[in-house]
């Protein structure tokens, strides 16, 4: 099947922080350029708080530099993967009208089991977990006017690995989904989950190996697998799961 009959001509992904575009996404990603669909990305938060591999920015890095510093790669990682456009949540033109722009920043994880992340003990004023989810719905929803996307496409309601940022931006995408109604399509946690269909892109691995690579900061690559700051370690995967979320 190809891509255009599941997404539409212009799919809308939405991702938590840089470098989830392409570890969850990346392959679809990659797929949909070649099958001349006009991808769009836009990003929550700019991961600022993050891990940094040692060597690559000072550890001692603030903030704002760490925030920078991976703007930066995603902005190579979505080229590589030739995204067309690219937007940060709570900017022009993914900011509702009439508000003043804002920031959303990193709400921070813990790991609550083995794979399995939870909120932070400390939630911080500013970050995507402390915003209503009508605010950022809302500026989801100005972007979705803006650029009139076939199809918005997101992390099912495990999030991937449960970050709380992924568990809110899936609850983000469905709800501008309602607001606007643009089908919303769920990437499952597991490619093999269950009621959703599975789609097997090899053929895009070395593209997905090069975005990857761009993320200097956060992850390892190795011939045959990636490893994270934290030490997690990961095969590389082109498989994944969609499905259209019918409630």
């Amino acid at each position: 099947m190809k891509l255009e009959d599941i997404f539409g001509k212009a799919p809308l992904f939405v991702h938590a922080h840089p470098d989830d575009e392409t570890l969850q996404t990346g392959a679809l990603l990659a797929a949909c350029h070649n099958e001349g669909l006009r991808t769009t990305v836009v990003t929550a938060t700019r991961g600022e708080r993050g891990e940094i591999v040692q060597g690559v920015i000072p550890l001692d890095s603030t903030v704002d530099e760490l925030a920078a510093h991976r703007e930066q790669e995603l902005a190579l990682a979505v080229k590589t993967l030739g995204v067309d456009r690219h937007y940060w949540l709570g900017n022009v033109p993914a900011r509702k009208e009439g508000l003043s722009e804002r920031r959303y920043a990193d709400s921070g994880m813990v790991w609550i089991d083995e794979g399995v992340a939870g909120l932070a003990e400390n939630l911080e004023e500013g970050t995507l977990c402390s915003a209503t989810i009508a605010e950022a719905a809302g500026d989801l929803a100005a972007l979705i006017e803006a650029i009139a996307p076939t199809a918005i496409v997101s992390y099912d309601s495990r999030g991937s690995y449960s970050h709380p940022d992924h568990i809110r931006t899936h609850e983000i995408a469905l709800k501008a989904s309602e607001m606007t109604g643009v089908d919303f399509y769920e990437v499952a946690s597991d490619a093999n989950d269950p009621g959703f269909e599975h789609l097997e892109l090899s053929q895009y691995l070395d593209i997905v190996v090069d975005a990857l690579s761009m993320y200097r900061s956060q992850l390892t690559v190795y011939p045959d697998h990636i490893e994270h700051v934290g030490g997690q370690r990961d095969d590389f995967s082109t498989a994944v799961g969609i499905r259209r979320y019918a409630g």
